[in-house]
């Protein structure tokens, strides 16, 4: 039993360390400009070049090896995923910045206001709500906001992924 990684798992570490490369690369294409779709094109990019190394790379193929080397892709994407966020999105931590930026604890509102620059709620549930619509999660239709197929199916993954880990109920 050899405990050295075979080709194709070697590829997919290999590819794990070219995805932040490439989301940087992808800057320079005018229509990647948005972060999300730099992020999914860079994605889609390491896994094409995973797939074309399974079926071209010489040697054997055990499914094992093959298996894990599409987990350790995907462990690298979804690590990614969580670096590129805060650094494309990083609502989250301007929360966190707005508390820190305060000497002394802040009520709810004094947070909102903090972290909205002097705005209210509405300013702040109009911020998340332009990440839905960029998304292609939601559209707005006149005034009301109305959940694509894209946000319907992210909402059941969600959904199946929480029931799954026992972080929710199903609903």
């Amino acid at each position: 039993m050899s405990f050295l990684p075979g080709l194709v798992q070697t590829t997919a570490v290999v590819l794990s360390f070219l995805l932040p490369a490439l989301l940087f690369g992808y800057a320079a294409i005018p229509g990647l400009r948005s972060p999300g779709r730099r992020f999914r094109a860079s994605a889609f990019t390491v896994a094409g070049l995973l797939l074309i190394a399974c079926l071209t790379l010489p040697g054997p193929r055990d499914f094992g090896d093959v298996f894990s080397a599409v987990f350790l892709l995907a462990t690298a994407i979804l690590l990614c995923h969580v670096f590129w966020s805060l650094l494309a999105w990083p609502f989250t931590l301007t929360l966190l910045t707005a508390i820190a930026k305060a000497e002394h604890p802040l009520t709810l509102e004094q947070w909102i206001s903090a972290c909205t620059q002097g705005e209210g709620p509405t300013a702040f549930a109009e911020n998340r709500l332009r990440l839905l619509f960029g998304g292609g999660m939601a559209v707005s239709d006149g005034e009301r906001i109305v959940m694509t197929q894209t946000g319907m199916a992210i909402v059941r993954l969600v959904r199946l992924v929480r029931f799954a880990t026992g972080l929710g109920s199903s609903r």
